[in-house]
């Protein structure tokens, strides 16, 4: 597994190695090349954080309203919990007020709006892009702001005040009509984007995000944008293929009751242009699990011809939360929770883990108003953990009575729909994990793999996610036939064996982790390379747990940066236990 430093300790090192005036100075000793220094470690790897390179092979935290700023503040954590993208809403210019809905009625294609300017997004996505995380866009290029009668609004941009670049075609009525839906008004003008002018000013856009180091765009309202097989050429000459680039495409694209050669025709077309939302599949897994039930399909769209790799699950997003009929607000965020781990370990997909606003009312809910951060918690994290060690593998998908094992093959995610905080046993499908004795990620207790089952004590958020290099299984040892003893054996008085005495704890100063009497960077090392599961030979537990919050982990390294610094941290660190 990928070492996950948190890149934020890499400036208080600086500040230890390089300030001269009121800074403490570091010693030849911890400077000592056999030790690897958090600095050195930090300017080797990185903002390593065990993140895949391309936003196709992680999930995607959706900052649903947040601003650009707000967002720059949450990468260390965002990247600690595994996420391998962020997506934003609409940064496209409008002249609404501040509820979330204005960001989806744009003035035109500029980028600048409550959320954040364009030198904003610079900022956000130089920042990002140290931490391993990418950035995608959330644009809208079906529609502008206006009427569902097809009057665009007198604010929008002039150059886009033209017939020719809308279809004028009146409100969408028939949502099971592939025509309207794709000419119609869905409450705002239709754009005509099989324009080539509409087409330019969209490339643009792209081409303007990019260059501020976007990294992938998340298409609003893709199925109302004709295909190239309806002589629409809007995708095939608007999307950069350098990206990453995801579609909504709710429901069937030529509507529900349509027949199912024609929706599928679609669907294939599209994702041969861009990745797809697979709503249909992640709204099953949503109702079962409300309804603490097993939903044995393994897909919706994976079983009518579409590659995995081109599609996005969702525990729910923001429609299915923010709109006046969302239906997953009243659904409460443990259970959500479940089915985000559940498709978010699922092989090549990438899952979409919504920040939920505060508010559940419509007309409440703001731009600019930052959502929860649940998302940090140990079970999403660790979700994101597997998924992003296990890029590349198979899987299994199994369920029974309200439990879903996903199976990989170095490792398992464990879901009860049931049960919380008990013993449970599953089955491991066609022994795709190797056997042994794994640790769960999300409560810390032993999981045992055979080649049959798997067996361990299910915590209190009913979620397991166990994975990596396990311990052997204990095993028998042979017994053999008893021999007689020689008559003559020598005999020799018995020995005493030497005793290794305990590690000291009393006494050890609270950060020395390494038991020398100094609090040093090294100490900060040690922490990292414990969390990075690399071998140390001496890590004093207690000494370690900086912050004295009862768990060790890279907020604990962090401190003793902090007062290697000279910055405010527990004011315990440094003195006897």
């Amino acid at each position: 597994m990928k070492k996950r430093w948190i890149s934020a300790l890499l400036a208080l090192c600086l500040t230890v190695m390089c300030l001269t005036a009121g800074a403490v100075t570091v010693t030849a000793e911890e400077a000592d090349l056999n030790e690897i220094s958090a600095c050195d470690d930090l300017a080797l790897s990185g903002a390593d954080y065990g993140l895949p390179d391309q936003c196709k092979d992680g999930n995607i935290l959706q900052c649903f309203n947040w601003t650009l700023s707000q967002i720059k503040e949450e990468l260390p954590n965002i990247a600690e919990a595994g996420f391998t993208s962020v997506q934003t809403s609409p940064l496209q210019a409008h002249d609404g007020g501040s509820t979330w809905y204005w960001l989806y009625q744009p003035k035109g294609f500029s980028v600048g709006n409550e959320l954040g300017s364009y030198n904003d997004l610079k900022t956000l996505c130089t920042e990002a892009h140290k931490y391993g995380v990418k950035i995608i866009v959330d644009v809208v290029a079906n529609h502008l702001a206006g009427s569902n009668s097809g009057s665009w609004a007198g604010s929008i941009d002039n150059d886009m005040k033209n017939s020719a670049y809308f279809h004028n075609q009146g409100p969408c009525n028939d949502y099971d009509n592939r025509y309207d839906l794709t000419h119609k008004n869905i409450g705002m003008p239709d754009l005509n984007s099989e324009h080539t002018y509409v087409q330019g000013k969209v490339s643009a856009l792209v081409q303007n995000l990019k260059s501020a180091g976007v990294d992938g765009i998340r298409w609003d309202a893709a199925k109302h944008i004709s295909l190239p097989s309806e002589n629409c050429s809007f995708w095939a000459n608007v999307i950069d293929p350098d990206m990453y680039n995801y579609g909504e495409v709710l429901e069937g694209p030529a509507g529900k009751t349509v027949a199912a050669s024609v929706n599928n025709a679609l669907i294939q077309e599209y994702a041969g242009y861009l990745g797809v939302t697979d709503d249909s599949y992640s709204a099953m897994i949503i109702s079962a699990c409300k309804n603490k039930e097993s939903d044995k399909s393994t897909g919706y769209w994976t079983t009518r011809g579409v590659s995995a790799d081109r599609l996005v699950y969702w525990g729910e997003s923001h429609d299915t939360y923010s709109n006046t009929d969302g239906w997953t607000k009243n659904i409460d965020q443990s259970t959500i929770d479940k089915v985000y781990a559940i498709l978010g370990a699922r092989a090549d997909a990438q899952t979409l883990y919504l920040s939920r606003p505060f508010e559940k009312n419509y007309g409440s809910i703001y731009a600019g108003k930052k959502g929860s951060t649940h998302f940090t918690s140990k079970e999403i994290a660790a979700v994101n953990h597997f998924h992003n060690a296990m890029v590349g593998t198979a899987e299994n998908y199994y369920t029974t009575k309200g439990n879903y094992v996903i199976s990989r093959e170095r490792g398992a995610v464990i879901v009860s729909t049931t049960k919380s905080d008990v013993d449970i046993t599953v089955k491991n499908s066609n022994s795709m994990v190797p056997s042994g004795i794994y640790t769960d990620e999300v409560s810390g207790t032993s999981w045992t793999v055979t080649e049959t089952t798997i067996k361990g004590h299910l915590g209190s958020c009913g979620i397991a996610v166990i994975y990596g290099d396990p311990e052997p299984l204990p095993t028998e040892a042979p017994t053999s036939p008893a021999t007689e003893k020689p008559t003559e054996e020598p005999t020799s008085a018995p020995t005493e064996k030497p005793t290794t005495a305990p590690t000291e704890v009393t006494g050890c100063l609270l950060g020395d982790t390494d038991g020398d009497g100094v609090v040093s960077v090294i100490d900060a090392t040690l922490i990292q390379k414990k969390m990075a599961k690399i071998s140390v030979q001496t890590f004093i537990e207690a000494a370690a747990d900086a912050d004295q919050d009862g768990v060790i982990s890279v907020i604990d390294a962090t401190q003793i940066q902090k007062f290697k610094a000279q910055l405010p941290a527990n004011p315990n660190i440094g003195k006897p236990i």
